[in-house]
């Protein structure tokens, strides 16, 4: 099955040559395996792997809770960058924390799983508010009543958001300075198996360490993780 991963629609002899086994005892194992349903035929007489693989995989991920599917995410960013790093569920019109990595430095932002967290002045809450329908997005922050925290907070809901345009066309999002002075975060949207942008995740630490000049490559490798978390939760592409 490694074998068809590597090399799709492989003739019995491309396997037994990866595999190191014989023709027959391939030929026995394929056997097995497509009555299966875990290994299909073309009618050229390659093999592939079968659609009942996707049926087990979407089986196993449906038990596994998001936040446990996406902790190695998120500690590989806090080792990469050794700040601390979260993910946010979108409850409907609720933000919500359901998993962290904490920052390796002393002084950092704490991040409590189960705290409600803001849609207007976070990088989670406009890295999924800029994925939604725009009518969702603003009965959302209709309903959330965006509070001044800083002098750098938006408040109004249609420069808000006119203000999503540009986070969805550059992938992810920005809190700079805007929920807590001296706070930076850079976070982006991850999609459900149904391809709905119902989490995402962000890095976040002191200003003075991570600069504006760090945030291209912050973003860079958040918008990556945000992408292979979704295809880990099962999600193949955005909604319709």
């Amino acid at each position: 099955m490694d074998a068809l991963m590597e090399t799709p629609e492989a003739t019995l002899a491309a396997i037994s040559r990866a595999t190191g086994l014989s023709e027959p005892t391939v030929h026995r194992y394929l056997g097995s395996l497509r009555r299966h349903g875990l290994v299909s035929r073309t009618a050229a007489g390659t093999y592939s792997l079968g659609l009942r693989l996707f049926e087990l995989g979407y089986s196993a991920l449906l038990g596994q809770p998001p936040a446990v599917v996406a902790r190695p995410h998120l500690e590989s960013l806090r080792d990469q960058f050794g700040e601390t790093v979260v993910m946010a569920e979108n409850e409907g019109t609720r933000l919500t924390l359901i998993a962290a990595a904490e920052s390796l430095h002393g002084v950092s932002k704490g991040a409590k799983v189960g705290e409600p967290d803001f849609w207007h002045s976070t990088s989670l809450g406009k890295a999924i508010l800029a994925e939604l329908d725009p009518k969702r997005a603003r009965v959302i922050l209709e309903e959330s009543q965006p509070t001044r925290f800083t002098s750098r907070t938006m408040t109004d809901i249609d420069e808000i958001l006119a203000s999503l345009g540009r986070v969805r066309a550059n992938g992810f999002a920005m809190d700079d300075e805007e929920s807590e002075v001296g706070l930076r975060c850079v976070g982006a949207a991850v999609r459900d198996a149904q391809g709905v942008p119902r989490f995402a995740i962000s890095v976040s630490g002191p200003a003075y360490r991570i600069t504006l000049d760090a945030v291209p490559e912050i973003a860079t490798a958040i918008k990556a993780a945000a992408s292979e978390l979704s295809g880990a939760l099962g999600c193949l592409g955005p909604a319709a």
